[in-house]
């Protein structure tokens, strides 16, 4: 895998830039306002640039790691409005690298969720729409100006698929920063400029298995133990705990008894990876 230059990420974690580089544009519009409306949201985007916020490192999904996302989305989703609101709270923000070359900037904050959207084409950052998301209930609000909805160079399809596509993302923003907080992740930090294995990967996502990092900075990788078979020799050390102990009373009927268990180690384990559990479970 090839992660190459993108101008959005230099400009964004270089706030210090006075200019946004050649290579950062604005898409193609068929309505001329809009290649106002797109403008402003830039200037938008640079004045919050300058107050340095917290971006992090930028963060390459991997497949393994959207595979979580798109099985956890139900449970964070019953929960959102709560989700919603924390990560308003700690102003949760950052930059993700996904596939189709798009790079996705959001931030929360306010009770909202503000999403750049922009992809990479002929080595350029095109910024292509500006979306402002609230989350009243189980489903987000996706806030966009009309005209740029209605822009057929901007977006294909039906009216209704256009609002299908942008709440997925606002959804898969969402499900992201839910499940790199409460779900087991491994980040691996991918140097710039040389070739990095990312072990383990499962023979399906073999063209994942090595990177190159072409970007000028560091690029997290994010990555689940989803997708791991996980071999642990260490001893460990559980404590002692109460649990329901199925027994038999003296006419052979089953009844719960409440048990203490001493405390124990427990020599390792072996657990497979979940895809692979999920294979089994089809057979």
């Amino acid at each position: 895998m090839l992660i190459k230059e993108r101008s959005i990420i230099t400009w964004l974690l270089n706030p210090n830039l006075k200019q946004a580089p050649e290579n950062l544009v604005i898409a193609p519009v068929s309505n001329p306002i809009n290649q106002s409306i797109l403008g402003n949201s830039l200037i938008e985007l640079d004045k919050i640039r300058r107050q340095t916020p917290e971006w992090g490192l930028p963060e390459l999904l991997m497949p393994s790691f959207e595979e979580v996302m798109y099985k956890s989305h139900r449970s964070f989703e019953k929960i959102m409005p709560q989700l919603f609101e924390d990560f308003c709270e700690r102003e949760e923000c950052g930059i993700l690298l996904c596939r189709g070359n798009a790079t996705i900037v959001y931030g929360f904050g306010s009770n909202q969720l503000h999403i750049w959207f922009f992809t990479e084409q002929d080595g350029k950052s095109v910024f292509n729409f500006f979306t402002c998301n609230v989350c009243y209930s189980e489903n987000i609000g996706v806030g966009i100006a009309n005209t740029l909805l209605t822009d057929n160079l901007l977006f294909s399809g039906s009216l209704q698929e256009r609002q299908q596509k942008l709440a997925f993302i606002a959804g898969f923003v969402a499900t992201y920063v839910a499940v790199k907080r409460y779900v087991k992740v491994e980040t691996i930090v991918i140097p710039q400029g040389k070739f990095t294995a990312i072990e383990g990967t499962p023979l399906e996502y073999i063209e994942k298995k090595k990177v190159l990092n072409q970007t000028g900075q560091e690029v997290i990788v994010m990555d689940s133990k989803w997708s791991r078979k996980i071999i642990n020799e260490n001893d460990i050390y559980v404590r002692g705990f109460f649990r329901m102990q199925n027994k038999k009373n003296e006419f052979g009927e089953w009844y719960k008894e409440l048990i203490f268990v001493d405390p124990f180690i427990r020599h390792g384990y072996h657990r497979n990876a979940k895809i692979e559990d999920d294979e089994i479970d089809k057979l």
